[in-house]
């Protein structure tokens, strides 16, 4: 999803822009591109894509480690015509490999761990350079990998900073979400001013249930809500995957490809949301590929079928139908599993 930016500026109502190299490194020029990917696990895009999104839970001037708020796997089918959005649960329990790189000793915890336990220095410190943000990626790759049969590579990352999200939100304007219900923050009070946490329950911020239009802070807080909605985290999962649902619609919408003023915010801001790694596949030729994706074409799926689906610990565990959805991942079959399993397509609303 997030490398579909790169392409916005080169396809406005199914027609491609001449020069897609010169727009393509202009539309991408502020983004860092770093080696993220453990070689091993990385692919080339002749068949069908993988991408890792991560976004993390990076709090500046903190000394915790560095976990993953968000991990989504984008599946495209070698037809490179679909998107499917898969949310792995972050408090789901699984087996971490161990990681000499970090002096990491792996044991069974939550998967949000991979990229700390992989980031941090061998002092236990979290890294936040370059080399600390490819241990990460590559600790949470390899566990990705060891939960689907025959394993799974990756053919592009991309670390997502979720205050870039809320540069990206304001410069398009806000975008048009259905809340699907009623929503607290614990975040915002009654008069819109932001909180650690606002600790009266009956003076925070309320979303009602209903379409309309949010403004780019209210969007993203929506989204980070999970402590007071259905399913918790996985509640949360399926509001994070509406959001870059709502930001994919608003910026291939004409009122933004067509604006050269926010073409060029867009541009500026994009280094604030991501940092990639594009694999052993050059930007041109993402860009070429994915250039007949549009929204209508991005069904969002949910893990465990949306269904808590506790361990007794307070972690979760992954179905045996959420292992058979990562297998279908692997075996480009994700169309086939959701004709099997239609209930686990999560609505927009």
């Amino acid at each position: 999803m997030c490398l579909i930016l790169g392409a916005l500026v080169m396809v406005a109502s199914g027609t491609v822009v001449v020069l897609p190299k010169v727009l393509a490194g202009w539309a991408t020029s502020d983004i860092p591109i770093e080696d993220l990917l453990p070689p091993e696990l990385a692919v080339e895009i002749n068949g069908a894509i993988n991408i890792l999104l991560l976004g993390l839970d990076e709090r500046a001037g903190s000394d915790s480690l560095i976990r993953t708020d968000t991990m989504i796997i984008v599946h495209i089918p070698a037809s490179h015509d679909q998107v499917y959005m898969v949310s792995l649960p972050r408090d789901a329990e699984v087996d971490l490999p161990d990681f000499p790189a970090s002096n990491f000793k792996g044991w069974r915890t939550k998967i949000n761990a991979a990229y700390a336990f992989g980031n941090q220095t061998k002092d236990g410190k979290p890294d936040r350079t370059e080399a600390g943000r490819a241990r990460g990626v590559q600790l949470t790759a390899q566990t990705i990998n060891k939960l689907v049969p025959g394993g799974l590579r990756f053919n592009a990352v991309a670390i997502i900073n979720f205050l870039g999200f809320k540069r990206i939100l304001e410069v398009i304007g806000g975008v048009h979400m259905c809340i699907d219900e009623r929503t607290t923050s614990i975040h915002y009070d009654k008069n819109d001013k932001y909180h650690t946490k606002v600790e009266n329950i009956s003076q925070r911020k309320v979303y009602e249930e209903g379409c309309r239009d949010l403004a780019a802070w209210e969007a993203l807080d929506f989204a980070r809500q999970r402590y007071n909605v259905t399913g918790a985290d996985y509640g949360r999962q399926k509001h994070q995957q509406q959001l870059l649902m709502a930001i994919f619609k608003k910026l291939t919408s004409k009122g933004v490809l067509t604006n050269p003023g926010k073409l060029i915010e867009l541009q500026k801001a994009a280094g604030d949301l991501l940092t990639l790694d594009l694999g052993k596949t050059s930007l041109e030729n993402w860009i070429f590929t994915l250039k007949g994706v549009r929204s209508d074409a991005v069904t969002m799926i949910k893990t465990n079928g949306g269904v808590p689906n506790s361990a007794g610990n307070g972690n979760e565990l992954f179905s045996e139908t959420s292992m058979e959805l990562l297998k279908a991942v692997h075996d480009d079959t994700v169309f086939e599993f959701l004709v099997q399993h239609p209930s686990w397509i999560a609505a927009e609303k």
